[in-house]
Formats: C-alpha cells, sequence, structure tokens
C-alpha cells in the first residue's frame, strides 16, 4: 500500500473520531518524517554496533590477570605511619644520612625478619637493608619495616650516608602494588623531612612507576 493510500485513510479514520494518536501514525510516513527516522534509527545502530565491537576489543586486550594496584582503602589506612619507622626504632645514636637508595628485593616475598634469609637462598647473598615496604606476601601490603641496620644506624654494605630501601618485588614493575608505590613515596617524604635529604639524593630503579 502507498503511503498517500495510507494517509487518505487516515484522515477519513480521524472524521470518525478515532483516537487521537491514530492520526499521528500518518504524519509519521511522511517523506521528511520518514527520512528523519531512517536517519535516526541508523546512527542508534551505529553507535550500539561501534559500542559492542569496541567491548570486545577490550575484552580481547585483558590478559585476565588479577588487578596488581587494587588494595582496600582501609586496610591502608590501618597502616602504621612511616614517622613511626622511621623514628621510633632507632636503638642507637643517629647517624647521618644524605641519600636514599630504593631497589627491589628481587623475591615474590618477605619481611624485615625474613629477607635476609630468603635472598642468600634465592642469590647467594645476603641483602643488607634499612627498610623494608612489604607487599602482602610475608606482611601486610604497603608495611613498612625497620630492619637491624636502621635500628642500630648501621652502614648498609658500607656505604656512607645512604638509606637503603628494599621493596619486596620481583624486579618488574608490574609487580610492585600501588600501596608499596605510596607508601615507599610516604617514607621517603618522611626521610627528606626528618634528615633535610635534597630530593635530587633519591634513587629509585630504572622501571619505577613515579
Amino acid at each position: 500500500m502507498q503511503i498517500t493510500e495510507i494517509k487518505h485513510i487516515l484522515s477519513r479514520a480521524g472524521g470518525q473520531r478515532l483516537p487521537v494518536g491514530l492520526q499521528r501514525i500518518g504524519n509519521c510516513y511522511s517523506g521528511t518524517d520518514m527520512a528523519a527516522r531512517n536517519r535516526s534509527v541508523t546512527v542508534l545502530f551505529s553507535l550500539i554496533a561501534s559500542m559492542t565491537v569496541g567491548a570486545f576489543v577490550l575484552i580481547a586486550m585483558d590478559d585476565h590477570r588479577p588487578i596488581t594496584g587494587a588494595y582496600s582503602l582501609s586496610s591502608y589506612l590501618r597502616l602504621d605511619p612511616a614517622e613511626d619507622a622511621v623514628k621510633s626504632t632507632i636503638t642507637q645514636t643517629v647517624a647521618h644520612w644524605d641519600q636514599v637508595q630504593i631497589y627491589y628485593s628481587n623475591t615474590l616475598g618477605g619481611n624485615a625478619d625474613e629477607l635476609t634469609f630468603l635472598t642468600d637462598l634465592a642469590n647467594g647473598t645476603k641483602t643488607q637493608f634499612h627498610f623494608v615496604v612489604a607487599n602482602g606476601n610475608g606482611a601486610e601490603d604497603g608495611a613498612i619495616q625497620a630492619g637491624e641496620f636502621w635500628k642500630r644506624q648501621r652502614l648498609c654494605q658500607g656505604r656512607n650516608g645512604i638509606v637503603r630501601v628494599c621493596v619486596i618485588s620481583d624486579g618488574r614493575s608490574e609487580s610492585v602494588t600501588d600501596c608499596q608505590l605510596k607508601r615507599t613515596g610516604v617514607l621517603v617524604e618522611s626521610l627528606i623531612r626528618t634528615f633535610d635529604i635534597s630530593p635530587r639524593n633519591i634513587h629509585y630503579p630504572v622501571n619505577w612507576k613515579m
């Protein structure tokens, strides 16, 4: 049936007091409105198709590994302040410190009590550190622990003035949690304030995420 015939029938039906909504159907099929509606439908389906394709692309790119950086805010807030590890754990006369070195443990886990033993098993070298920043495997994620070298204000590896901060990680930047990154930054800021260390003397691993 042609459009003109539909409109003619609907006009006659309008005279017989059919619902007003039925008359509007005729207007929807006018040439101008039909073209506009066709364009709207085309745009709508194009948008839906684009969103669907985009979703499949994102799914395909996902390697399905857990998000390393995810952490609980409540857990983060429960962690002891960095200042406690820096100031409250010292048992000897405070030494002079003017540099900070952040490095990886090259282990999957560990804490201040176990790390020396673990690194000895891993590579035959007992690591010397002042602080450990845990990753949740051995101590709570982001926990800052002072080691014996810090408590006794001893030099690590005989290197004058360098505070060594060991971040528990296998050495890949993506294995460092967001909580570790934030807490390491807080620890460094505390050391800078406490010992008036220049930011230029803070040394990070080459693949550290700033």
